[in-house]
């Protein structure tokens, strides 16, 4: 009883080890889709995806062709990598949540959003992207975004967090 035991655990373990290659695999990517899947094996591949596979340069069709249709496409008004949005601009005093005034805090919060708004405005850029979902965080969905030229060449990629 106790072979058999092990052997199944064995068999567990391996069985586990080769569904979880960190290689990516497009049949299982193409295959896991959804972004509901908490256990998404998209998660263990997408590294692999982005050091081997895709580079810029590489044509929109091509991209479609090695990861299928996206979860999301289309133009997002993003920061520049180089411009980063300073943590005061959103910042509501402390005091405010402590005392219980939900109208001055209401009013701080629409004031907060306003800055943000603003600051986007002034130095956001438009972005063609294609999102694609790779799992999840503790609470939130992660993406493999694809960003592209105007022409509809990959210009970068990474994974963030939605």
């Amino acid at each position: 009883m106790r072979a058999f035991n092990l052997a199944t655990i064995f068999a567990w373990g391996f069985l586990s080890a080769c569904h979880s290659s960190p290689h990516f695999d497009q049949a299982v990517w193409l295959a896991n889709a959804e972004m509901t899947d908490h256990a998404n094996p998209r998660a263990r591949m997408v590294q692999d995806l982005m050091a081997h596979h895709l580079r810029p340069g590489l044509p929109r069709a091509a991209v479609l062709a090695l990861l299928g249709p996206p979860y999301k496409e289309g133009v997002e008004n993003r920061l520049p990598k180089h411009i980063t949005m300073p943590d005061t601009i959103g910042a509501i005093r402390p005091e405010l949540y402590q005392s219980g005034n939900r109208a001055h805090l209401r009013a701080a919060t629409l004031q907060a959003s306003r800055r943000i708004n603003a600051f986007y405005r002034e130095h956001g850029r438009p972005d063609t992207l294609m999102l694609y979902p790779v799992g999840w965080s503790t609470i939130d969905p992660n993406f493999l975004v694809v960003q592209y030229t105007g022409h509809g060449r990959v210009k970068g990629y990474w994974v963030e967090q939605h």
